[in-house]
């Protein structure tokens, strides 16, 4: 084992650490996201399976580590070539570093008065690629879309505070301004 190598369990470990020390999500991205990109830049956990994908839903979910109370979440996402989200928060914090290829994210601004459930409009604030080894950091209640703009599969490990399935997210619709709840499929 080499010098460099950091395991799932140490970053768990780390993650751990982190959550019982803060609960200040700035200081949480800040500790988090360097930790995230030594932990894809080992590369010991990759599997084959990480890199298939749900067809219907256009990106495969595969679990690496969840707390028993559903905290802590680490997944690891394979994006199919021309593939992506709708535009979605995560209802938590999120660190994504990536693993393989380039993703094209796009980051809105909510700019209506958030006063109907159902409904959202959005603005967008930022676009920008992320590339292997590079990180993006959303704090509770970030708006973004991620697309894989390119020919090939393309991973990233997402780390969250909560498992995104248990936060009561939200997916937004831009052409009608629908805002209805986001499930992703985990294999």
């Amino acid at each position: 084992m080499s010098a460099a190598s950091y395991s799932l369990e140490q970053y768990v470990a780390d993650l751990r650490e982190i959550a019982a020390e803060t609960v200040d999500e700035d200081e949480i991205l800040r500790r988090v996201g360097p930790l995230a990109q030594r932990f894809v830049a080992d590369r010991s956990w990759l599997q084959p399976k990480h890199y298939e994908a749900d067809t219907e839903q256009g990106f495969g979910v595969h679990l690496l580590h969840e707390e028993p109370d559903h905290s802590l979440a680490i997944l690891v996402l394979s994006w199919l070539p021309g593939r992506g989200t709708p535009p979605h928060d995560h209802g938590t914090w999120a660190v994504v570093a990536g693993v393989e290829g380039v993703e094209r994210n796009v980051r809105y601004n909510r700019v209506d008065d958030g006063s109907r459930d159902d409904y959202a409009e959005l603005e967008v604030k930022h676009e920008f690629d992320a590339h292997e080894g590079e990180l993006v950091c959303m704090r509770t209640g970030g708006i973004h879309k991620v697309t894989n703009e390119t020919d090939n599969i393309t991973l990233s490990v997402h780390t969250y505070g909560r498992h995104v399935n248990y936060t009561n997210r939200s997916q937004f619709d831009l052409d009608s301004n629908q805002r209805k709840s986001f499930i992703v499929r985990v294999e």
